[in-house]
């Protein structure tokens, strides 16, 4: 700035707009054999080997980006492995949104014995697909996406690989679709006592699909389409991820590994299953997602509606918020305007029913505020969904004077 005459300073004295990421990016664990990577044909209707593609799997890792499902479903639509059921199960919900795709590599000769879940539970396979589960963290960085939603349908449901999912959506504050895959009921009790996360979602049972492919149908795990169902709900509107998908209809499927019972207002299978965490599938007006819970011991977050809006805040104001590090510590009056601008909108758009942001009484000492170490605290409550509703249907006769008239008394 010059010593004499006039001098401008250029300066920003307002709260700033925060803005909640819409998009819900799904990461994807998948096998493939290399060599059925095709580009159409040639002249003679032999298939082309796609080897960019080959080639792009390889340099990366295993680890792909794609801006929208439909890519990817184009790309493996000729594959043979796990992959390319799980794109139909996820663009079959009517939801084009970011894929992060973790191939795992196999031979023609893996894929065709028996069926995954009994196959890739060898230790070779295994120990490769829960590598490619650990992508996850290393695709944040390389594509500048975080994954909101982690699958590896034909995988999860063993326990080693349940545990990196669960990990790993842990570390980016993400949630992992896992199949439980249980044989009735009591299995699926069972089996739900190794679960205790509010970073699970556990679905079953596995579903029936047709297979333009083999020409057959087939059951397949159930966990890509619901991710699909999700993403799907969250880009209907500006606040979807606020919403869930339970009792909407699942797309693409004509049936169930198992039938589930559902009877109105009575206790059933469907209800059981739902009280324990699970997520399953009922034939009610076509076949519906029914449940949309964890399985964490605490029960303010057995609610996954909760934990998806607290973790879509937090990452918001993560982001918001950044511009106020390493700046005077009188612009935090507009960083705390900030916050509050973003929960009052929330507010009006009635996914919270009320909120406070207020700096804490107590961590705000002398010594924290010399060392320049600031305390915000926001309160708020989200809005509920309806998972109950109670009527109830008295007989009264204090109408009888009105039947004592059309009687002509």
């Amino acid at each position: 700035m010059s010593n004499f005459g006039t001098n401008v300073v250029i300066g920003a004295k307002a709260s700033r707009p925060i803005f909640i990421e819409s998009q819900t990016p799904i990461f994807i664990v998948g096998t493939v054999v290399l060599s059925t990577l095709t580009a159409g044909t040639d002249k003679d209707g032999k298939p082309i080997i796609n080897k960019d593609l080959q080639a792009k799997i390889k340099e990366n890792d295993g680890l792909l980006f794609y801006g929208k499902s439909d890519d990817a479903k184009a790309d493996f639509v000729e594959s043979t492995g796990t992959l390319r059921n799980v794109l139909d199960g996820i663009t079959d919900q009517n939801v084009s949104t970011k894929l992060i795709i973790a191939v795992v590599s196999i031979t023609k000769e893996q894929s065709e014995k028996k069926t995954p879940e009994e196959f890739y539970d060898t230790p070779a396979i295994k120990s490769n697909i829960i590598k490619a589960i650990a992508g996850a963290k290393t695709a944040t960085a390389l594509y500048g996406t975080k994954s909101n939603l982690l699958i590896a349908p034909r995988f999860s449901h063993d326990l080693d690989v349940k545990a990196e999912l669960e990990s790993v959506a842990s570390s980016l504050s993400a949630t992992a679709i896992v199949d439980l895959n249980a044989t009735d009921e009591a299995d699926a009790t069972v089996k739900m006592k190794n679960y205790g996360s509010k970073r699970l979602l556990v679905c079953d049972p596995y579903v029936k699909v047709w297979d333009t492919k083999l020409d057959k149908t087939i059951t397949e795990p159930s966990s890509a389409r619901v991710a699909g169902m999700i993403a799907h709900t969250d880009s209907l509107k500006e606040y979807g991820w606020a919403d869930i998908p339970s009792n909407q209809v699942m797309q693409g499927i004509s049936g169930t590994s198992r039938v589930i019972e559902f009877i109105y207002g009575q206790e059933c299978e469907a209800d059981r299953l739902r009280t324990l965490g699970i997520t399953t599938i009922i034939n009610i007006q076509g076949f519906r997602l029914w449940g949309f819970d964890t399985t964490d011991q605490d029960f303010i977050w057995k609610s996954l509606q909760r934990v998806r809006i607290f973790d879509r805040v937090a990452d918001a104001v993560l982001k918001g918020l950044f511009w106020a590090i390493d700046k005077r510590a009188d612009q935090l009056i507009y960083a705390k305007e900030s916050a509050e601008g973003l929960l009052r909108s929330l507010k009006g758009a009635n996914v919270l029913v009320g909120y406070e942001v207020f700096w804490h009484p107590e961590k705000n000492t002398k010594e924290a505020l010399t060392a320049g170490k600031f305390y915000l605290v926001a309160d708020f409550q989200n809005m509920p969904t309806v998972n109950r509703l109670e009527i109830e249907c008295n007989f009264v006769d204090k109408h009888s004077g009105v039947l004592m008239k059309m009687i002509g008394a």
